[in-house]
């Protein structure tokens, strides 16, 4: 038979794994796009071509580098916050049920 406190702590676990899954995905969006910011700076400095098509080639890597760096940081500022938003509606707290 399984009590009501033990759903409580199965569920809050289940919670923490979630965010700790969603905010691991999100760090590696962020690590990708840093990836993609380096190569495009690492062209830049060391591939010998014409300099216009070293700008043109480290573009190419820059944009999405960017785009995915400064989305994977707002994702990773949201997550925060659907955290502490949940935690503030959570109706069980630490086994017990939530007095209003």
């Amino acid at each position: 038979m399984i009590r009501k406190s033990d759903m409580a702590v199965r569920d809050n676990l289940a919670l923490e794994r979630t965010y700790l899954a969603k905010e691991r995905t999100i760090l590696s969006y962020v690590r990708t796009g840093l990836t993609f910011l380096g190569l495009s700076l690492f062209i830049i400095k060391f591939i010998d071509l014409d300099f216009g098509y070293r700008l043109l080639l480290s573009l190419v890597f820059a944009a999405p580098g960017l785009y995915v760096t400064v989305l994977g940081t707002y994702k990773l500022l949201c997550n925060r916050n659907w955290r502490k938003e949940f935690e503030e509606k959570n109706v069980l707290v630490n086994g017990n049920e939530k007095q209003d």
